[in-house]
């Protein structure tokens, strides 16, 4: 009777098995065998604005270890090694991991996979991915950025366009023998990858290459930590060069700097930071270029002596000569007339202590202290350049207002993108808004022309054109509430063809020898803008423009197709001061 209750056990079971319960254990027995795999989706390219490629995605095949099912690692390091290309010991190591998972090469090369897969080891897969590839080499690398070894944007435009680049992963099933090893024709797609998005940068790369080269060549020559420089297109606020460069301390080698400064290095901007004090006075009718001005030796406001990068008596200068000669004191005096909240609420409207536009990864906003917290010498300090912490990206952000007629023009750096299928998409250009009138901004270009043409910056001329611009030296601080001795941040911004403007640029240079963004920043600046206005056809300015000079006070003739045209070229201006606390005293210098 027992036997019968047995065997009548068993063919109920029996029954269950092969009936009622076959489906589950079917798919437990594929489990077994099978693994879903994710199918990588080719990541999308970067061109410049001509559709040169600046970043690309090429396929490869990663080669992956399982040492948990691994029985024989030396015998597979024996194969492995003379395929992969690297030592037996090596890769038995890696064969030998407490893992699951080991990535064991990435082959770039179809023929070496399929020697490899050939081999038909146990516990050895295969998974496609992908090689991010710069064919400009690190040209524009701090915009750029970079991707991961899983193919992921970690810094820059790679970072911030992700999503858009990446695309979505697909996924297939792959069975598998009982030692790990692929089953021919095994696999089958559950769902296919969708390529990512590419981008048409702003990005001019024979411009941006151009820039590199000047601005690598002053910082060497000037003994720079490093130094950026950035250009953009007046009119839509496209972003056509953006150099980042620095020296590299260990081998004292010209390298990308390691980050896009231009957006994220905060720095005392000194005198170009004059622009705003000015462009307010004129606004409101404070002054006008011919306003004359007593300009004493020195200022004493709250305890601090305040005085200008050249010793003088005292003197009379007008409003077009104080910007011109970089005059502290006359600036000063211009913002007392404006008053510590006319000034502030110009500040903000121009962009410091705002988003840019650009909404760059790790972008800084500056360092804008509210009217509230203004000290008693703020009023002195805060419109010759000092208080106030900015990127180079703001400043030519406001110089470029200028250039614009008074209206504030967002700055981009993608152009438009590009569908999987090649479907180009412009993308639309950001409105801008106006900060001042147009009979502001042509009052302030003529009195920039006169930096250029008879003030601190006689070294930015360009042959043929006429140039707006301003120069800026400012000292470093060190974080202590003091300044870093022989520490200064040079610059220089400025538009041409003045008249009409095209092209508007920014150069700093950070730790420069001399430091005065006349003379280190103004001849970068020239250089570029030259190739540039060249480049891309603009027409000559009435009258040649200001080739510029020899930096001393002697009276000058030029002969240009209108006439003579008579003037003054300036003296090179005085290695700027510093602040001393004992003292009290405090120079910006031009």
């Amino acid at each position: 009777m027992a036997v019968i209750v047995v065997f009548g056990a068993l063919a109920i079971r029996l029954v269950m098995v092969q009936t009622i319960s076959s489906g589950a254990y079917a798919s437990l027995g594929e489990a077994e065998v099978t693994s879903q795999v994710p199918l990588p989706a080719e990541r999308g390219a970067i061109y410049d604005r001509t559709g040169e490629l600046l970043a690309m995605s090429l396929p490869r095949t990663d080669v992956i270890a399982d040492p948990l099912i691994i029985h024989h690692a030396a015998s597979e390091a024996a194969a492995l090694a003379p395929v992969l290309g690297e030592s037996v010991a090596s890769i038995e190591a890696e064969l030998t991991q407490h893992s699951g998972y080991v990535v064991i090469g990435r082959m770039e090369d179809e023929q070496v996979t399929s020697e490899l897969e050939r081999l038909g080891l146990p516990g050895i897969t295969f998974s496609p991915a992908s090689e991010r590839l710069t064919p400009a080499g690190a040209l524009a690398e701090p915009v750029i950025g970079q991707v991961n070894a899983d193919g992921q944007g970690i810094a820059g435009l790679e970072y911030q366009y992700n999503q858009l680049l990446s695309g979505s992963s697909g996924s297939e099933i792959v069975q598998m023998a009982p030692g790990g090893i692929p089953l021919p024709g095994g696999s089958r797609v559950l769902r296919q990858a969708v390529p990512g998005t590419s981008l048409e940068l702003t990005i001019d790369a024979p411009l941006q290459y151009v820039t590199d080269q000047a601005l690598g060549a002053e910082i060497m020559k000037s003994h720079a930590t490093s130094g950026t420089a950035v250009i953009l297109d007046t009119r839509t606020g496209a972003v056509l060069a953006m150099a980042n460069l620095s020296v590299d301390k260990a081998t004292n080698q010209l390298v990308e700097a390691p980050s896009n400064l231009a957006s994220t290095q905060v720095y005392e901007p000194g005198s170009v930071f004059k622009i705003v004090t000015f462009s307010a006075a004129l606004q409101d009718g404070i002054i006008t270029p011919d306003t004359m001005f007593t300009i004493p030796p020195d200022l004493m406001l709250a305890g601090w002596r305040f005085h200008d990068a050249w010793s003088h008596g005292t003197i009379q200068l007008s409003a077009t000569q104080v910007i011109a000669q970089s005059s502290n004191i006359g600036t000063i005096e211009i913002a007392e007339r404006l008053g510590a909240d006319r000034l502030a609420r110009q500040i903000t409207a121009m962009g410091f202590g705002r988003p840019t536009g650009l909404h760059f990864p790790g972008a800084s906003v500056g360092i804008v202290n509210p009217v509230a917290n203004w000290s008693a010498s703020a009023i002195g300090s805060t419109p010759i350049g000092q208080d106030t912490g900015v990127t180079a990206m703001q400043v030519v952000d406001a110089m470029n207002t200028v250039a614009n007629g008074g209206r504030f023009v967002p700055p981009h750096l993608v152009r438009a993108i590009i569908g999987p299928d090649g479907t180009l998409h412009r993308l639309p250009e950001a409105k801008g808004r106006r900060l001042f009138s147009r009979t502001t901004a042509s009052e302030l270009t003529r009195m920039l022309e006169q930096v250029v043409i008879d003030g601190t910056g006689v070294k930015a001329p360009i042959p043929g054109y006429s140039v707006a611009g301003k120069t800026g030296t400012a000292q470093i601080p060190n974080g202590h509430g003091g300044y870093i001795p022989n520490g200064y941040m040079a610059t220089f911004t400025g538009f041409a063809p003045a008249e009409n403007p095209v092209l508007t640029a920014v150069v700093t240079l950070d730790h420069a020898w001399p430091p005065y963004g006349g003379s280190v920043a103004a001849p970068v600046f020239s250089e570029v803008m030259r190739y540039a206005l060249h480049s891309y056809g603009v027409p000559t300015s009435p009258g040649g423009g200001i080739t510029g000079g020899t930096p001393r006070l002697v009276p000058f003739t030029a002969s240009v197709p209108d006439g003579n045209l008579t003037g003054y070229v300036p003296r090179e201006p005085a290695v700027p001061g510093s602040i001393t606390t004992s003292s009290g005293s405090v120079t910006e210098g031009p």
